[in-house]
């Protein structure tokens, strides 16, 4: 029971990023705020994950290179969400990304030589259709659709290789993801300011802190409970659940029909090719 306990507790977490990024209203700059939200993100990790394992401090010198890389790719994928959630709206960041999966089948075809069946193909038709339907290049801001898209096709390419150096998010790994991803971002407040940092610093804590620290915490817990497919299913189906109810309750966004509907298949597409990949694989 607590590992749906866990689960559940990340995905309302993940939820806040959207509200969070959209409450300080670009008066930071997408990019120097990630850097705040993965340095306090790391920061809450270093307190809390050494109350549950006490070697999580340690880094293996042979895990250093792909920490490095998943740090940097996670630096990328998330500076795209956020920047793509700056300019458009909550439910098209979080639904376009979710074409990650379909993303995932190529790669994952060249890279990790993984059948592309007749299903999989289906549900990319699917998957295409919901995102006809959606329509992003004529509803929304176009370019944060595009970073949106974007955004999925990196997280793709940064869960192949997960997949293929056998990682997976742990107290310990997800410390030092954090680490790296903060110091890749670190020219970007140099570059663009710190915009109005003390009078945002609240909603920098709840992206950070409760959106992006804690929320990984709960998932790493959960991860220890079951399969790592499984809970990527949960997350791909309470991100953008719990994105969009926010949403809604805190800054009123209503997506429209079209997005409901189009979210609908490209998610539940999305969901039927994981289950099916993991068959596959198995």
């Amino acid at each position: 029971m607590k590992k749906f306990t866990y689960i559940f507790l990340a995905g309302i977490l993940w939820g806040l990023i959207g509200v969070s990024v959209k409450l300080i209203n670009n008066e930071i700059n997408p990019f120097s705020l990630n850097f705040f939200r993965f340095v306090t993100a790391f920061l809450v990790l270093l307190v809390l994950c050494p109350l549950i394992d006490r070697s999580c401090l340690k880094m293996n010198r042979k895990d250093v290179r792909s920490y490095v890389i998943i740090g940097f790719l996670f630096a990328l994928t998330s500076s795209l969400f956020v920047y793509a959630i700056s300019r458009t709206t909550i439910s098209d960041t979080v639904l376009l990304q979710s074409v990650q999966p379909f993303f995932l089948m190529f790669i994952a075809y060249f890279w990790l030589r993984e059948k592309i069946t007749v299903i999989k193909v289906i549900t990319l038709i699917a998957g295409l259709v919901g995102i006809y339907i959606i329509n992003p290049l004529t509803t929304g801001d176009l370019i944060g659709n595009i970073s949106a898209l974007i955004s999925g096709l990196l997280f793709a390419v940064l869960t192949a290789y997960m997949r293929y150096e056998d990682k997976k998010m742990h107290h310990t790994s997800t410390l030092w993801y954090m680490f790296f991803a903060a110091l890749f971002m670190i020219p970007f407040p140099f570059i663009f300011g710190a915009g109005l940092l003390l009078k945002n610093i609240f909603y920098i804590l709840m992206l950070g802190g409760l959106g992006t620290g804690i929320a990984y915490l709960f998932y790493n817990l959960a991860l220890e409970k079951m399969e790592a497919e499984i809970a990527a299913l949960f997350a791909m189906i309470l991100l953008p659940l719990s994105s969009i109810i926010l949403g809604v309750i805190f800054i009123r966004e209503i997506p429209s029909l079209a997005v409901i509907v189009g979210g609908l298949i490209l998610i539940g597409s999305g969901v039927y090719l994981e289950l099916h990949s993991k068959k596959v694989r198995s």
